[in-house]
């Protein structure tokens, strides 16, 4: 199974469906956050905003597509700090 882990800064936040999209700056590439692996990170997660920067530990679901799962999440603050990282 694939993991990465990283800063991401938010694309889009958590819809109805508990979906979200988040971008790795550093390669320039999107990942859709679909599942999370418990309510702690749920919680960070419903409080960042667009273009906030959060790290992340995630696990792809399945073989195919671009669906990820959190295994752990921490806000980091806004996108500024992330150039160069």
């Amino acid at each position: 199974m694939t993991e990465r882990s990283g800063r991401y800064v938010v694309v889009r936040v958590r819809n109805d469906h508990d979906a979200m999209t988040v971008r790795d700056p550093s390669r320039n590439s999107t990942f859709h956050v679909v599942e999370c692996d418990g309510e702690e990170f749920e919680d960070v997660l419903d409080e960042v905003g667009v273009g906030d920067v959060v790290r992340l530990d995630l696990r792809r679901i399945g073989r195919r597509g671009n669906a990820w799962c959190v295994t752990d999440a921490r806000s980091v603050g806004d996108a500024t700090p992330v150039v160069g990282d």
